[in-house]
């Protein structure tokens, strides 16, 4: 009885051959592994603003058909239309303010601050409030001061660590300058959990209106709670809550950035599959002499094919081993230097990504099969080789 035909004599004794086929493979992995862990980091990145904000504090923002003004002409002056709206305003603030899980709720101008990731960037609510609220809005949020001072003036910012690191924003410096200009100086810097930033007004220099709320997890659907007042949410309004935002998470980044990124990874994968699929039927068809040589002293086709896959087997499953110690190696080094200088927030370990990946390569040996097949159809006697 012939002995098993051996996967690893020819491994090893063409040590060169097969570790560029393993070191191919394996770079391959590392490759689109590392391309979806940099351009992922926008998914997660945006999470904190879009989950942990709306979790303490929420921003409304009514037309007046909302809030029952449904008509200017209604009222002699624009005055006295303005004190009409502000009248009604005061009334639901008073009411947000009984619900439970709401602990305060004023009337406030906001700017807007622009947190950018690898692929999108999205603007957010910064509150300006008057300085002897701002102590309320840092113990209500969690938000610490560790560098700077309060703000003792018009147009002072505090601005959350990640945030100055994002823009490339320094202590003293000017806060969204590009949007306004030299008009909020950053006098601080804080820690939070949310990308929290705070200031004091400069007049009406401003991106808006809004009834700010303080508000806790049990209280983060505004658009409910106002209709227990008898106000129906519409289009013409703008409500900022844990719902909406929760909402625009999956629409907006999460979908939208995940689409981008399969088509980018579909791509990188036919390339790979097409540079495996001819570098892997060259390799045969260089070996045609040695498989024609086990068929004259007796293995059968059967053999030299079991032979082969387990080749196959050794050699992807070696360069899909090392291309994920390398991916994570490599995960690792590309978030320290480039991402959390950054200010953005990265994951080592997508498992249904590296799942992906290796289906994959199991998709690329399965294609392999047919060429293989063909291999040992044509093999004949030693006469091959004399051919």
């Amino acid at each position: 009885m012939r002995n098993k035909l051996s996967a690893w004599n020819y491994i090893r004794n063409n040590k060169k051959t097969a570790g560029v086929l393993i070191i191919a493979l394996a770079v391959s992995f590392m490759a689109i592994y590392t391309i979806y862990v940099l351009l992922a980091t926008s998914i997660e990145s945006f999470k904190p603003i879009m989950f942990e904000m709306p979790k303490k504090i929420s921003y409304i923002s009514l037309s007046g058909e909302s809030m029952g003004i449904n008509n200017r002409e209604d009222y002699e002056t624009s005055e006295a239309y303005a004190e009409a709206i502000d009248k009604r305003q005061n009334e639901i603030i008073e009411e947000l303010k009984k619900h439970p899980g709401i602990e305060n709720a004023y009337y406030i101008q906001i700017i807007q601050c622009v947190y950018s990731a690898v692929i999108g960037q999205w603007s957010y609510e910064v509150p300006l409030l008057t300085e002897d609220r701002i102590p309320e809005f840092l113990e209500h949020t969690g938000a610490k001061l560790i560098e700077g001072e309060m703000p003792k003036g018009d147009a002072e910012v505090l601005v959350d660590k990640t945030v100055m690191k994002n823009q490339n924003l320094s202590l003293g410096g000017w806060f969204m300058e590009g949007w306004f200009g030299e008009t909020f100086k950053i006098c601080g810097v804080i820690e939070s959990d949310g990308m929290f930033c705070v200031g004091t007004p400069m007049g009406h220099t401003n991106s808006g209106e809004y009834i700010m709320v303080l508000n806790d997890e049990t209280a983060a659907d505004m658009t409910e709670i106002l209709r227990e007042q008898g106000i129906t949410v519409t289009d013409k309004d703008k409500i900022v809550d844990a719902v909406n935002q929760e909402m625009q998470y999956q629409s907006d980044i999460k979908n939208t950035i995940e689409s981008v990124l399969d088509v980018i990874f579909a791509v990188v994968l036919i390339f790979l599959a097409i540079s495996v699929l001819v570098s892997y039927i060259s390799f045969m068809r260089n070996r045609v002499n040695e498989y024609c040589l086990y068929a004259s002293i007796g293995y059968a086709r059967g053999d030299i094919y079991g032979m082969i896959i387990r080749e196959m087997l050794i050699i992807f499953g070696i360069g899909i081993a090392v291309g994920l110690v390398f991916s994570m190696a490599i995960a690792g080094l590309v978030n320290v230097y480039l991402i959390e200088p950054k200010g953005l927030v990265s994951r080592l370990f997508y498992g249904d990504r590296i799942f992906g990946i290796v289906a994959v390569y199991i998709f690329i040996m399965g294609m392999l099969q047919l060429p293989v097949l063909m291999n040992i159809h044509d093999i004949k006697t030693i006469d091959a080789i004399e051919d």
